[in-house]
């Protein structure tokens, strides 16, 4: 008895100088930090991944309700998963813990003062303000903040993957945590200058099983972006619910705001709903208006485990004009005098095309391409590692059909690029004209077939190598304009009277070799009733302009016959026609040259 009497008073002696030393370590520890301040730098650092070191004082009250760090000069590194840096440099941070005896965890302050924070994130999504390898973890929300303090503190952020760069100051307004979160910023992204906004519900309401409510507003060079909804869990950014609307002069400004490359507008208004699960983003109900042109419809964005990001597409456009897109719709035209082109300078291919994947389609209603109109457009496409398969675009043009196959190389700069058209039964009296009735009809059968290097329409057919192939098996012609090939007095007459007395055409082909953007001329001919007429000469797909020269020949009696050749000038969308009096003979009686080509020859494959 004696001997388990005297283990009861050793081990409870034990206790209480166990009980003894803690309390008394506790004391020293609270009342001077220095004696283990190597050891729980070691341990924090440890336990955050990164490297952490302090250089002024170190103020640790552990022993108490609200455990509370108090630390000075402190330099937070860059985590293994990044490139080496420094993540932040604080002059005096505090931290208090949530009461140990309560119900609530995470923080009920955190004050930052006098901090440079240096934030950056790589094109694979690496960040150094993630708290795990995102490679080996998803990680999971931020700790609840009860209070949030940040006074003198300045933000430099270079995020790769979003394409943004700020630097600027960074405040939370207003320190009674009580009142709603209010937090502001004012610096230069993507070296513009910027202000925003961030305000949310108060922080001591936010609870675990309740969204967490927010505002933003940010305005930079013109452009105004807010967004309202809210965190299903709040602090935990992996979640977000919100609707969003923006306006400006250029759709492309939203670049300085959210680093996604848009192209050219005039004065925009944007719309929409965002939801991000994870990896997972959906833009929702978008509705872009810019002049009388609009897009609206769905794109999703999936992070794939390769690192990159997969896009799924749907827009349409009940009305898209190609003058409300581009530099001229923005008023950034260097030569706004200069005459609208056929072929578009917006930017098809940009270096998105390389770093994501992508499905979609987009179609229009009505797409107008300056005079001419094109109908029920449909584009379904694919982007798989920088390549670009566009099958089968389809749409009506001109009364007729055309189909489209589009192939590019996005992972070349410029663009390597393979078209192949073909449109059937175009209608040439819905040609743009300034007479009435037109000036000729029929079916035209047209196939292209053209490659070169290029990101947008007109750097692609600036130097295009490949050929083109016209026909017309059977229309009419406006028998003024045929004698007018000749230019004899008939010609004239009717010419000057405006008689519309039309002619048959019994055929009629043009074909050219693309070379370097130049389309010369190796077949071209109109065999009217009349007068059979050949062509010569070129188109420069660079200025779009015509350089081209008929001649005609009839096939019957003229009298008093001026041999002159037709110039056609101008260019592709206002071309313009005079006679080559230079290169002309006068002839009192030309007899004619009967002419007749074999039309069947020229039926297409």
């Amino acid at each position: 008895m004696r001997s388990a009497i005297r283990h009861r008073l050793v081990k409870a002696a034990a206790s209480v100088l166990l009980l003894i030393i803690v309390t008394v370590a506790g004391v020293v520890l609270a009342w001077n930090a220095d004696l283990l301040r190597p050891s729980f730098i070691r341990f924090v650092s440890w336990q955050s991944g990164r490297p952490i070191d302090v250089r002024g004082a170190l103020h640790l009250h552990l022993l108490t309700g609200s455990p509370r760090i108090e630390a000075e000069q402190v330099t937070i590194g860059n985590p293994p998963w990044t490139k080496p840096g420094i993540t932040a440099e604080v002059g005096k941070l505090t931290v208090t813990f949530a009461p140990l005896l309560s119900q609530q965890s995470g923080l009920s302050l955190l004050k930052i003062d006098r901090a440079q924070l240096h934030f950056m994130r790589d094109s694979a999504g690496r960040a150094n303000w993630q708290r795990v390898d995102p490679d080996k973890s998803r990680g999971g929300p931020l700790p609840m903040i009860r209070a949030l303090e940040l006074a003198h503190t300045h933000l430099t952020l270079a995020d790769e993957r979003l394409h943004l760069v700020y630097d600027g100051d960074l405040s939370v307004v207003g320190p009674d945590s009580a009142q709603p979160l209010q937090m502001e910023g004012s610096g230069t992204l993507n070296q513009h200058a910027v202000t925003f906004r961030l305000r949310g519900d108060a922080l001591p309401s936010a609870s675990p099983d309740k969204p967490y409510a927010f505002e933003f507003d940010e305005r930079s060079s013109g452009t105004h972006f807010t967004a309202h909804g809210s965190l299903p869990r709040p602090f935990d950014l992996r979640l977000v619910d919100a609707e969003f609307d923006a306006s400006g002069a250029d759709l492309r400004d939203l670049y300085y705001l959210v680093g996604v490359s848009l192209p050219n507008t005039g004065t925009f208004h944007l719309q929409g709903r965002m939801a991000r699960r994870g990896k997972e983003t959906l833009f929702d109900n978008l509705k872009v208006v810019s002049g009388q042109s609009d897009v609206h419809g769905r794109v999703s964005l999936d992070r794939q485990k390769n690192g990159r990001t997969l896009v799924h597409a749907d827009l349409s456009s009940a009305l898209l004009r190609l003058a409300d897109v581009g530099l001229r719709a923005a008023g950034r035209d260097p030569h706004p005098e200069a005459p609208p082109k056929l072929f578009s300078d917006v930017q098809l291919i940009t270096p998105a095309t390389r770093r994501v994947d992508a499905i979609g389609k987009y179609s229009a209603h009505r797409l107008l391409l300056s005079r001419v109109e094109v109908s029920e457009l449909s584009a379904p496409f694919t982007i798989e590692r920088g390549l670009v398969k566009a099958p089968e675009i389809t749409g009506h043009f001109m009364g007729g059909n055309f189909v489209l196959q589009l192939d590019a190389d996005a992972n070349q700069t410029p663009a390597r690029t393979r078209i192949e058209m073909t449109l059937t039964d175009l209608q040439l009296a819905q040609m743009p004209h300034k007479a009435e009735p037109p000036p000729y009809e029929g079916p035209l059968f047209l196939q292209i077939h053209a490659q070169g290097r290029g990101n947008s329409l007109h750097a692609l057919a600036t130097g295009a190598d490949g050929n083109l192939r016209a026909r017309v098996l059977q229309g009419t012609i406006r028998a003024s304009l045929a004698e007018l090939a000749s230019v004899d007095l008939r010609g004239l007459g009717l010419t000057l009277t405006g008689r519309t007395r039309e002619v048959p055409v019994h055929c009629a082909a043009a074909d050219f070799e693309i070379h370097t953007g130049v389309m010369h001329a190796t077949r071209f001919f109109i065999d009217s009733e009349p007068v059979f007429i050949s062509g010569e000469g070129r188109v420069l797909l660079d200025t779009e302009a015509l350089d081209l020269k008929l001649h005609g020949e009839p096939k019957g009696l003229r009298i008093l016959r001026l041999k002159a050749p037709v110039l056609v000038q101008g260019s592709l969308l206002q071309p313009r026609f005079s006679v080559d009096v230079a290169d002309s003979g006068l002839r009192l009686v030309d007899r004619g040259t009967p002419r007749n080509v074999d039309c069947a020859a020229l039926q297409p494959d």
